[in-house]
């Protein structure tokens, strides 16, 4: 009957927006492998139509330090035999110990093409716990750029010596927490966390939701409800933000622009990243959504482009991503034809918005 809503359009979005389905459907985890290697697994939750970021994340991942690391699953939102053929051609050149591809179930990949990003993300992550065989999971984020080689060693190594069932590197961005007594709360982005931690509460639990924690009603971000459930001390943060170079909300960006439409205004250059990101990275030919280069550089002047740059809020914001795209070109991470692709791409962008250097 799902099916049909969604095709229909607009209904099945709503009936899924009802939290007591999560509740029904979401209830319980699938039966545990068995003993739990020690070490952590990284989950890679991708989009499923941005391939380049798979290349990315194994490429930056694919760089570090393997002590501790068990295996590596790929977690796309959404799949397809197109997907499915870059990640086996990945996979072929992968040097980074053992990877699987975790394909959704049926509800998840239903629910992957209504293309809520948020939700999507949280779908992800369950598949990706369901299927973990060891002790702790790191939950990369697409959009993040770890430059530090021996940057998940340490973190792992940090975890287990502080015995953390979560270990963050960054505060979580919503003020909320700190100001209502939950001054333990981390950021979900490349949080390490005891795989059993996460199982101890249900599924639906960790989802994106409206809901309360003593009694207090808040929106909760994903995996941030049952941190507010645990004892500060089984949480920890590393005492300031290291070795990574972060964009945050890249994906989601990409998302609601495809639900958007009309002009898009692309306020924190987003779309502009993952353009300059499918050039320097990407020359399978893949069909992607995100405009060219060159339609994006006409949003600067015409009010009528697809993808526009013309809000006041939007030059404000071009100094954080422009020094933040400095900092990656100048990491190291990048090869040298990777930056001169990304430096000659944002010239224009640069020049309108007067930039000249962090």
């Amino acid at each position: 009957m799902c099916r049909g809503l969604l095709v229909e359009g607009g209904w099945c979005e709503a009936l899924m927006g009802k939290g007591a389905i999560y509740e029904l459907m979401f209830s319980r985890w699938r039966p545990a492998p068995g003993r739990r290697e020690a070490g952590y697994t990284i989950l890679m939750p991708v989009p499923g139509d941005l391939p380049v970021f798979l290349k990315i994340a194994l490429e930056v991942c694919g760089r570090q330090d393997g002590t501790h690391r068990v295996e590596t699953l790929v977690v796309p939102d959404q799949l397809g035999r197109a997907f499915e053929g870059v990640f086996e051609k990945c996979a072929e050149g992968w040097r980074g110990g053992a990877i699987r591809l975790v394909k959704m179930k049926s509800l998840g990949r239903l629910l992957g093409r209504l293309k809520n990003p948020h939700r999507n993300y949280w779908l992800q992550l369950v598949h990706g716990v369901n299927e973990a065989r060891s002790t702790h999971a790191l939950l990369h984020d697409a959009d993040l750029f770890i430059c530090d080689p021996g940057f998940l060693k340490a973190h792992y190594e940090e975890a287990e010596g502080r015995q953390a069932v979560c270990m963050g590197v960054s505060e979580v961005w919503d003020k909320w927490y700190a100001e209502n007594g939950f001054k333990h709360i981390v950021a979900t982005w490349e949080m390490m966390c005891e795989v059993e931690w996460f199982r101890s509460f249900r599924p639906w639990q960790h989802r994106g939701h409206h809901g309360g924690v003593g009694g207090k009603p808040h929106t909760f971000d994903v995996t941030l409800l049952p941190q507010c459930l645990t004892s500060p001390e089984r949480i920890s943060r590393h005492e300031k933000e290291w070795g990574f170079v972060h964009f945050n909300y890249v994906v989601c960006t990409y998302r609601w622009f495809q639900r958007s439409r009309g002009a898009y205004e692309d306020e924190h250059f987003r779309l502009l990243l993952v353009r300059l990101l499918i050039d320097a990275y990407d020359r399978s030919g893949w069909e992607y959504e995100v405009p060219a280069l060159k339609k994006l550089e006409r949003g600067l002047s015409d009010e009528g482009s697809r993808v526009t740059y013309r809000g006041k809020k939007t030059a404000g914001n071009y100094p954080e991503f422009r020094n933040k795209l400095h900092d990656l070109m100048m990491s190291g991470t990048l090869d040298k034809e990777k930056v001169e692709i990304m430096s000659s791409g944002v010239m224009r962008f640069d020049r309108a918005f007067g930039w000249r250097g962090a």
